[in-house]
């Protein structure tokens, strides 16, 4: 049975069916004349300031709001004389933009990027009230990747990773302009290098960034950093509730141990965010005898050795500020005993060890032992002592009896060049010069 069509119905119909028409025209008319060369000079031109980027082509896509970069390479600008390069290479990245979704208000971009053998894909969002983050890299190659600038070090090895992130934008303080709020963040992070990695390529120096400029000065050279094999590794982080937390960290390596807690309370702004936090590792004597220099690098740190047999790291302070203190941990944030490490005398406490304050890691010295109290040489003088006042005599105190210690002739008369109090001690000698009685209480 057919529908029958009033006048009017197709009147609306046809109009509708023109717009509909235009707006297909206008899109496809736009992805085939826009200037996506302008683009890439745009990306170029934003990235400049902290990487040298090249980009040997720019590929339109039938779909509208697609296009491929050809052979993206990214290599950070050394901030001085020395330091090292690091490079980051995709031979393809598909941008997708989502139209529709830019038509509400809302950037959406789709990525798939091939670097070298694997895959990174996922979505990135932004809209006035939330940046919403969803990535996914598979079989990634970590010396493709800028694993370097976050570590120190190079990292090589297969690795794979997931990055969720819901970020909230909220009106600041000031008003008017809206700021990431990360009290309110949601997501997750995993991190897993299964196959096995090797940290360090035993040719770069590790450079630790200091604040303290003394040990900055002392780490500017680097310092010596052979190989370190890792059999696998699993990290995962949760951010949920105004916390972010280590939920996870496990690595098998037979070169040594390490052991992750860290918790940080969200602020508004992620670089407010309180951090509590632990190292605790050691090098292995397989790792001594194969690389001694990194094993000394390792034992080395200014870390405390604590009772579990481990070097502890305690972090502190605000993220921006976060504090490196050459403490023991206690039981930091997991409820583990580290005066009893295998959990054999039953309750543990429920704080952290209280420590003497400390300053800050000094990377690559030992822990300063204050020097040895100056005690004077045994040959100088004393210094002069005021001569106590005699006591008055009372019912008390009866006053005592003065000895005489002069030497006496035959007749009962003192002998004469041998001065009072002058002891059994040869003529002249000063009073205490025999002997020195040392005080354990530093010198003034």
């Amino acid at each position: 049975m057919a529908i029958q069509l009033g006048p009017r119905t197709r009147r609306v119909l046809r109009i509708l069916g023109f717009v509909l028409l235009g707006l297909v025209t206008f899109v496809f008319a736009l992805q085939l004349t826009f200037p996506y060369h302008r683009v890439k000079d745009k990306i170029i031109e934003a990235l400049s300031a902290k990487y040298q980027v090249t980009i040997s082509d720019v590929e339109r896509g039938i779909i509208p709001g697609r296009m491929y970069f050809k052979n993206v390479r990214l290599e950070s600008r050394p901030e001085k004389a020395g330091d090292d390069v690091n490079s980051f290479f995709i031979k393809e990245l598909e941008v997708d933009l989502g139209i529709l979704a830019l038509i509400k208000g809302t950037a959406s971009v789709d990525i798939d990027a091939s670097i070298g053998d694997g895959h990174l894909r996922g979505n990135i969002s932004i809209s006035k009230t939330l940046t919403s983050i969803d990535l996914e890299g598979v079989d990634l190659p970590s010396k493709s990747l800028p694993i370097k600038e976050g570590i120190g070090l190079p990292l090589d090895g297969k690795i794979a990773f997931k990055f969720a992130l819901d970020l909230p934008n909220e009106k600041g303080k000031s008003g008017g302009k809206l700021v990431p709020n990360w009290q309110k963040a949601e997501g997750a992070i995993v991190f897993e290098c299964p196959g096995g990695c090797t940290i360090g390529d035993g040719k770069t120096k590790l450079k630790p960034k200091l604040k303290n400029a003394r040990s900055q000065a002392f780490a500017n050279d680097g310092i010596e950093f052979g190989k370190v094999n890792v059999e696998s590794m699993l990290v995962k982080v949760a951010i949920k509730g105004g916390k972010m937390t280590l939920t996870d960290f496990d690595t098998k390596s037979k070169d040594g141990e390490l052991k992750v807690d860290f918790e940080a309370t969200l602020a508004p702004s992620f670089t407010d965010s309180m951090v509590a936090g632990c190292l605790r590792f050691k090098g292995s004597e397989e790792l001594s005898k194969r690389e001694p220099k990194t094993h000394a690098a390792i034992s080395t740190t200014g870390a405390n050795l604590g009772p579990d047999g481990l070097f502890h790291i305690r972090l502190d302070g605000k993220f921006k500020d976060m504090k490196r203190l050459a403490q023991n941990c206690g039981p930091a944030l997991k409820n583990v005993n580290m005066d009893d490490p295998g959990g054999t005398s039953g309750d543990s406490r429920p704080n952290l060890t209280v420590q003497p304050p400390d300053e800050s890691l000094k990377a690559g010295t030992p822990p300063i032992t204050p020097p040895p109290a100056i005690t004077p040489p045994i040959d100088a003088p004393p210094e002069p002592t005021p001569s106590p006042t005699p006591a008055q005599p009372t019912d008390k105190q009866p006053m005592e009896k003065q000895p005489t210690d002069k030497q006496l002739g035959p007749d009962g008369a003192p002998l004469q060049g041998t001065p009072a109090g002058s002891g059994s001690g040869p003529v002249g000698e000063p009073v205490g010069s025999g002997s020195a009685v040392v005080d354990d209480r530093p010198s003034h």
